[in-house]
């Protein structure tokens, strides 16, 4: 029969709980019933302490109005029943549900009464002798008899006290021996269930563990004689089995790996693999068909290869034969296009040299303009001061006209004064004399500045017609110097395109010599890749292929 470990184990864990529970509940009801005590015991002490002071408050009462009755005293005691100490508990709550003293209680409450009464009575008594005789039989009798009711609940107080006391005592001993005794099955439950768990889990699952152990070394050759009747047995069985096929898995691989190490990719699995093995069988299948389609493939190839090998190689010696002859051909056009490129060097030289004199010409030109500008200015200012000269002598003929005019008015004058005018006729005739010179002179002078100003007027015209002819001259000058810059620009692009064209070539050269040398390396390469060819078909020869056998030769 075999044993359930959840089983067994559940039972176990749940004696265990059912202890702890029960540990727990009779504590909670001790605990409970010592809390009932301890009320029950704080209420007897309450009532005990009542009476007591209620009897003490008494005696003190009685002795207050005894002194009133017989030394005369003010009495200070209550009359009022009700606010006493024992009137406070008669009226009150009793704090008790005893019989007894529920029984005592009602006697003290009329007796009390009465007593407080009665008081009041023995005060409002105009003899004194009466009332100190209703004192003593009256008033000391209740007296008597009201302590004595209240002895007896002291005595009943002081009994309920004690019996609290007492059911306190067994119910501690009572609490501890429970508690002993449930915490005892808890440890013994939970000890079980540890034993349990140590022996028949830990130890077997250790067992499992330790023969486990060479899984982690990657060997196989699983011993597991473990062997029972519960779960772990079960999984023991399980292991056994799985490693078991595991094993049958890993000599077929093996098997697989030979093969193909071999060259024989026709090879399948002796058994079909279950589960998640499946991908390795199905992962096996498509490799050696993928390596069988890739080497037939290859085998093609080789074939092709083989045709294609020796025309290439021949295709490879005509191509570096061709070269070789355009290679020359080039060296020549480059030695050519080098000579045309050092002529054009030449040509800029000169047309740069041209430019730079036709540069210096219409520089020189320039400055003669410049000059007869300031030449024409010159003429100019010669013309203006002739005319101011002209204004100036125009000026001087007029004064000299004026001069005659009164060198005329003082001879007439000199006339009419006969002999006494004779010398002032003489001065005048002088003057008129010199006036006429200065007229002449400035006549003369005239005609000179205006034939110098039509000198100068003529040589100014002559001027600007050399100057228009020079700016004329400037004009053609500039457009010279840029025809001969455009000529020098197109010479200097025309030898930098033949230098281009020249280094052009010699890259051309370059790489034709290069394709040259690339042409006999390919055709050795082709030689060499016949005889690899070769080599290649010796090896896969040796493949056994899966549906189409061996490759062939």
């Amino acid at each position: 029969m075999r044993n359930s470990i959840k089983k067994l184990v559940g039972i176990r864990i749940t004696a265990a709980l059912a202890s702890v529970l029960l540990f727990s509940f009779v504590t909670t009801y001790n605990i409970f019933h010592i809390q009932s005590i301890q009320v029950d015991n704080a209420q007897a002490n309450v009532l005990l302490n009542n009476a007591q002071k209620a009897e003490t408050a008494h005696y003190k009462w009685a002795s207050n109005l005894s002194n009133a009755l017989y030394a005369g005293t003010e009495f200070t005691g209550s009359i009022d029943p009700t606010t006493c100490v024992l009137g406070q508990w008669l009226y009150g709550e009793a704090g008790t549900e005893d019989e007894s003293v529920l029984s005592l209680r009602s006697q003290l409450e009329p007796l009390h009464k009465q007593l407080h009464a009665s008081a009041t009575e023995a005060l409002e008594m105009s003899s004194k002798a009466r009332a100190q005789e209703f004192f003593q039989t009256s008033i000391q009798s209740n007296l008597t008899t009201l302590v004595g009711l209240l002895d007896q609940v002291v005595e009943r107080g002081t009994a309920l006290s004690q019996e609290s006391e007492a059911r306190m005592e067994r119910t501690i001993v009572t609490m501890h021996l429970t508690c002993a005794f449930c915490l005892a099955l808890a440890l013994i439950c939970l000890l079980s269930l540890v034993q349990y768990v140590l022996r028949h889990v830990v130890k077997s699952i250790i067992k499992i563990t330790s023969s486990s152990k060479p899984l982690q070394e990657g060997r196989l050759d699983l011993e597991l004689d473990f062997t029972a009747e519960d779960e772990l047995g079960s999984l023991a069985d399980t292991l056994r089995k799985s490693m078991g096929q595991i094993n049958g898995y890993v000599a077929d691989i093996n098997r697989i790996m030979g093969q193909l190490s071999q060259g024989n990719f026709d090879v399948h699995t002796s058994t079909p693999f279950i589960g998640d093995f499946r991908s390795i069988e199905t992962s096996i299948e498509s490799l050696t068909t993928n390596l069988s389609n890739t080497l037939d493939q290859i085998g093609q190839a080789e074939r092709r290869i083989s045709g294609n090998a020796e025309q290439l190689s021949n295709s490879s010696q005509a191509l570096a034969q061709g070269a070789t002859e355009q290679a020359s051909a080039i060296e020549e056009m480059y030695a050519t296009l080098d000579d045309l490129s050092k002529s054009a060097e030449r040509n800029v030289q000169s047309a740069g040299r041209a430019q730079e004199n036709a540069r210096l010409t219409g520089e020189q030109v320039t400055l003669s303009g410049q000059q007869m500008e300031q030449m024409v200015a010159a003429m100019g200012d010669i013309t203006n001061a002739s005319q101011e000269i002209g204004r100036i002598l125009s000026t001087i003929e007029n004064i000299a006209f004026q001069t005659n005019i009164l060198a005329l008015n003082a001879a007439v004058e000199a006339a009419r004064a006969g002999a006494a005018g004779k010398g002032f006729a003489v001065v005048a005739d002088e003057v008129r004399s010199l006036a006429s010179q200065s007229d002449q002179a400035a006549k003369a002078t005239k005609d000179l500045i205006e034939n110098s100003v039509h000198a100068t007027e003529r040589g100014s015209e002559i001027v600007s017609e050399v100057s228009g002819t020079l700016q004329k001259t400037l004009e053609l000058v500039t457009r010279s110097n840029s025809d001969i810059h455009t000529i020098t620009e197109a010479v200097r692009s025309e030898a930098e395109a033949i230098a281009q064209v020249a280094e052009a070539v010699g890259q051309i050269s370059a790489v034709v010599q290069t394709n040259s040398a690339t042409s006999e390396e390919s055709a050795a390469v082709s030689s060499e890749l016949f005889d690899q060819v070769r080599l290649l078909q010796d090896q896969t020869r040796r493949f056994h292929l899966k549906g189409s056998g061996s490759l062939p030769g």
